[in-house]
């Protein structure tokens, strides 16, 4: 089945239910097709602290509320309802509705005003639930506060990309909170309860887990088939989807664009009815990706057309196609009876049911979160959320002979280099924050010196027509964006006395165009036109020039943009030529910024020399690289884990030409940094750490905070010790949990410019048995200078078993904030459920636990665990053929 078409032509409907059931039952992962879910399933579990969110009996309020509504409808009108844009049905006071508001991956994908936080592989790094809980409430409540406004939908395709760092060549890593199953789920449901709040009546917004399941490839993703073997899949790859649903009582679920060994996701009846709904009582609906039903029929001609995938689809279990497949072809589906109406009807409930929990149908007098103000967006409670953030998140990986913090008193002059150095570093699905910092602007400011920048940037724009809008731009700043013929654009008044050229730095993924620049209106008179050509890609910058005469004095700046259809350019920035910086400040350090070379161009032999000079000239270098989408981003892998283009060349000349370098690598993925590890003597890591990156930076450079961070990924040192990327088996020297080699840098590891120390060891109990509990328990003091944060992990190695199992597996931690000299004791509950003491057995199709001794461990990383104990678990009374009695998050701990 995994290679035949499902050709409707030769089908009838019975033959179609059961050719599609057949092929729900080729993916051997231990449960069979079932039956068709009429009822609404009961709340799962939402226990976890406590807290709750949608209660049973307001779900089936909604539930019923909408399948009255669902019945009023004629068969168009519900197929209408399908698709991403959803068409009003005025006769039943049915709004448009748009299932895809937009992306909320780190904060609100939209123009300004908006806060933008650390990406979730930064995020991860804080090792701290209660910060992504804080994050994500912000968000939502940015998300809310411009529904408020402008009615824009409350239905978000994220924040929660549970596809998890596996391979570090994946060009989505940065949007997934690490490597392990544990922190990702923990994080991951802590972001859904923020997303979706926890008024146990309406929903806040709506939350997505995705991109169901195993998509851990971009380059071939809309037809790649993950051949994946079932103890990956159940031990690994399920559980933190399976944490957002039974944790986080998440309500949509995006199924993803590839195949799982042989079948397309969104053609899964096994993955969105069997698993998702009968098993983890999934109370949602499942999305398909963009558009990934079509792709059922092409390119994975998993079905003869687009009838018999739509079909195929909705009776799999996906009842909402971001796109207009389902829209375009259920209804010659029916005609040809390869589905029923009854099935399209169950999901559009599922969708109105949804729609109904934000109270979308309700008076707004009745649903609490229309009372957020759009006052709190880009508010100053959430810009200190963004800088709290992003100094949790960032890492130190090495600091010998404490070269970090550095002594402001001791610098006259700081030189700053690399590509990323006055980058704000944003990531994917990054909205246009207005309070951006780069790391140059960061120590700048630091070191009390006014920032010279010789441009106009776009985010300096005043007024706008014709669709302008602000975005953010791959060079770390903002661009003006969806320009179209006759669009303009304001800029305040700027001094022309002395100048003889305008620049400005554009890019046109289309024909190009022309920039027409007024003084003083647009009716004014023209400085110059700037013709803009085509650059290859929307990101794609170059500079354009065009003379100035005869102009002087203060003048406003009208920019009229003129070319074909649709849109034409973007702009990042205006520079009026000559440009002569100001003296050095008296009493202050000299900053000196060089870029040196670009992330990924070939080596510019002018800009690079400049860099070194800069370098050997300075008391101290901050050479700042990094990858970032240039390199890996949604749709393209990187085929190299080591820095690109210029960069290492970069390193290694301003090192030799000035030994006093700290490193700081601004990037959106890990990088195989091994010669500068082994010579350059401070590192620190920060990973698109959000907004207020470059203040953090700068704080802990000159010792203002201390790093706490832990990595949530391990940082290998080459290809060479990465299987296969379209490997999925775990077990095959994936993540530290089976990797056994030398990494550069261990999963969770992070120093800090103080120490601490770990000891008294304690287990309440040496031995472990069904539905018991044991408390595992550690004192951790700061022996050092300076107050500081420590992780403390918990880890465990099951008992020999027959088959292969991790070499540890985290199931628990605790970030601890210490003062100098304070001790404090962190305690864990570690049950008997807790999965990483069970393993999928693949003949009895059941999780298994193998008795015998296991080991606990305590540290501060996973490669040092200097506390450990052996707790005997008894044999269990049954098997687990229902993952969902499984731990899916860290262990519950507590701070004494």
């Amino acid at each position: 089945m995994t290679s035949q078409k499902l050709q409707g032509n030769e089908l009838n409907r019975r033959e179609f239910i059961s050719t599609a059931a057949m092929a729900a039952g080729v993916l051997a992962l231990g449960f069979g097709p079932g039956a068709l879910a009429v009822e609404p399933p009961s709340a799962p579990s939402r226990a976890i602290g406590g807290r709750a969110g949608i209660s049973d009996a307001a779900y089936r309020r909604a539930w019923r509320r909408a399948e009255a509504l669902v019945k009023q409808m004629t068969l168009d009108e519900k197929i209408g309802q399908l698709g991403s844009q959803a068409p009003g049905i005025e006769r039943l006071n049915v709004p448009p509705y748009n299932y895809y508001t937009g992306e909320a991956l780190h904060g609100l994908l939209r123009s300004a005003p908006v806060t933008s936080f650390p990406i979730p592989l930064g995020l991860a790094a804080s090792w701290n639930p209660d910060l992504a809980l804080r994050i994500y409430t912000a968000i939502s409540d940015e998300a809310r506060a411009y529904d408020n406004r402008t009615k824009n939908g409350l239905s978000y395709y994220s924040p929660v990309t549970l596809n998890l760092h596996r391979d570090p060549r994946w060009g989505r890593c940065e949007e997934a909170p690490g490597e392990d199953p544990c922190l990702a789920a923990t994080i991951a449901v802590e972001a859904v309860r923020g997303m979706q709040g926890d008024n146990e009546n309406y929903l806040k917004t709506t939350a997505c887990s995705k991109h169901f399941i195993c998509n851990n490839t971009d380059d071939d993703r809309t037809w790649v088939s993950a051949p994946v073997n079932e103890r990956s899949f159940w031990e690994y790859y399920t559980r933190a989807y399976r944490a957002t649903i039974l944790e986080g009582d998440v309500f949509t679920v995006m199924g993803a664009y590839s195949a799982l060994n042989g079948i397309p996701c969104c053609a899964s009846h096994f993955l969105m009815t069997e698993l998702l709904r009968n098993q983890w009582g999934f109370r949602g609906y499942v999305t398909s990706d963009c558009d990934a039903i079509d792709n059922i029929y092409d390119p994975h001609h998993y079905a003869e057309n687009l009838p018999i995938a739509s079909a195929m689809a909705v009776t799999a279990g996906c009842d909402l196609n971001c796109g207009g497949t389902l829209q375009a072809n259920l209804k010659a589906a029916v005609d040809r009876e390869l589905i029923s109406e009854e099935e399209i009807s169950l999901s559009v409930t599922r969708i109105m049911m949804v729609r109904h929990l934000l109270g979308l149908f309700d008076s707004a007098a009745d649903v609490p979160y229309t009372k957020i103000p759009f006052e709190v967006v880009d508010s100053p409670a959430h810009r200190a959320l963004a800088l709290e953030a992003a100094r949790q998140t960032l890492v130190l990986l090495k600091n010998d002979s404490q070269f970090l913090p550095l002594d402001k008193g001791a610098i006259n002059k700081i030189a700053v280099i690399g590509p990323m150095a006055n980058v704000c570093l944003l990531g994917g699905y990054s909205g246009a924050p207005i309070a951006r910092v780069s790391p140059y602007q960061g120590i700048t400011k630091s070191l009390g010196v006014t920032v010279y920048r010789p441009y106009i940037s776009a985010d300096e724009m005043v007024a706008s027509g014709g669709g302008v809008q602000l975005q953010s731009s791959s060079e770390g700043g903002m661009n003006l964006a969806y320009i179209s013929d006759g669009s303009w654009a304001e800029f305040s008044k700027v001094d022309f006395s002395g100048k003889t050229e305008l620049q400005a730095r554009v890019s046109s993924a289309g024909d190009g165009g022309q920039i027409e620049v007024h003084l003083d209106g647009l009716d004014g008179p023209v400085a110059c036109t700037l013709a803009v050509p085509q650059t290859g890609d929307w990101q794609k910058w170059i500079n354009v020039s065009a003379p100035l005469t005869g102009i002087e004095g203060q003048h406003s700046l009208f920019l009229r943009f003129r070319g074909g259809g649709g849109y034409i350019l973007n702009v990042e920035q205006l520079q009026l030529n000559p440009s002569v910086p100001p003296a050095p400040e008296q009493g202050r350090p000299l900053v000196v910024l060089k870029q040196g070379c670009s992330v990924t161009g070939q080596k510019d032999d002018k800009m690079f020399q400049e860099a070194v000079d800069a370098a050997r000239d300075a008391d101290v270098v901050v050479l700042v690289c990094g990858v970032s989408d240039e390199v890996d981003r949604e749709g393209v892998d990187r085929h190299t884990i080591g820095l690109t283009g210029a960069q290492p060349d970069l390193i290694q000349a301003v090192y030799g030409a000035n030994p006093k370098t700290v490193l700081v690598v601004s990037t959106n993925n890990s990088v195989a940094i091994e010669w500068e590890q082994e010579h350059i003597p401070a590192i620190l890591c920060a990973v698109c750490a959000g907004q207020a990156q470059g203040t953090a930076i700068a704080e802990a450079l000159f010792g203002d905070c201390n790093p706490g961070g832990k990595l949530p990924c391990t940082w290998y040192r080459s290809l060479d010790q990465l299987p296969p990327i379209h490997d999925y088996d775990i077990t095959k020297g994936r993540t530290y949990l089976y990797f056994d080699g030398s990494p550069l840098y261990p999963f969770g590891h992070g120093l800090s410019y103080t120490t601490f120390q770990m000891d008294q060891f304690q287990m309440d109990a040496e031995t472990l048995g069904p539905d018991e509990k044991t408390n595992v328990s550690a004192i951790v003091k700061n022996t050092g200078q300076r107050a500081g944060a420590e992780v403390v992990q918990l880890y465990v190695t099951p008992p020999s078993s027959p088959v292969k199992r991790p070499n540890k597996q985290l199931v628990g931690f605790q970030r601890v904030e210490l003062q100098p000299g304070e001790s404090k004791t962190v305690v864990f509950e570690l049950p008997f459920n807790e999965q990483a003491f069970w393993y999928w057995g693949e003949e009895s199709k059941q999780f298994i636990l193998q008795p015998g001794t296991a080991k606990v461990q305590i540290g501060n990383s996973s490669a040092n665990l200097p506390l450990s104990g052996q707790l005997t678990l008894k044999a269990a009374s049954d098997l687990l053929a229902e993952n969902r009695a499984l731990n899916s998050v860290a262990v519950k701990s507590k701070i004494i």
